[in-house]
């Protein structure tokens, strides 16, 4: 009984949300300025570096992660990565999106130059359908169930994000 339960839970726990959930390229930001590709759909995660707002648009500079099964960005940024533009149409507030996990779905339009310092560097554009913020995680608490026994710990996290 106890372990049925305990799957049931864990269960809850790894699941993508619907919205993320779709056919898109598994072309990653790096490649796709191998071969200037556009009018692909991609979607990507990362963390928010900078938030831009434009006149009549708001792009978010975003340094690419890995993401865990459930598609939630992890902080592990892969090998040969490149950082990339995603950019919706409209005023969104920057401090709600600063440093936040996010992933975006949409077309990839263009590429585009700008400066990180003071190096020229070329950034594949996202035109976004959506942009999922991923609620901040909790520090993970260890509940131990064994005190002065074992080392055993076990500890429950639920997976939430908003979308825009």
């Amino acid at each position: 009984m106890i372990s049925v339960t305990f799957i049931i839970l864990l269960s809850s726990c790894a699941y993508s949300p619907k919205v993320l959930q779709g056919d898109f390229s598994t072309i990653t930001p790096a490649q796709s300025k191998l071969n200037h590709e556009t009018n692909v759909d991609v979607r990507w995660s990362g963390y928010i570096a900078q938030t831009v707002n434009k006149k009549d648009k708001t792009c978010f500079e975003i340094i690419p992660s890995e993401t865990n099964q459930n598609l939630r960005p992890t902080r592990i940024i892969p090998k040969n990565s490149s950082r990339f533009l995603a950019c919706k149409d409209g005023f969104l507030e920057p401090h709600a999106f600063n440093e936040r996990m996010v992933t975006v779905t949409g077309a990839l339009v263009a590429y585009t130059k700008q400066n990180v310092g003071e190096y020229e560097y070329e950034y594949p554009v996202v035109k976004t359908d959506l942009i999922y913020i991923w609620r901040k995680q909790p520090p993970i608490r260890n509940i131990n169930v064994f005190t002065n026994f074992s080392h055993f710990h076990c500890g429950i996290s639920f997976i939430h994000g908003y979308c825009f």
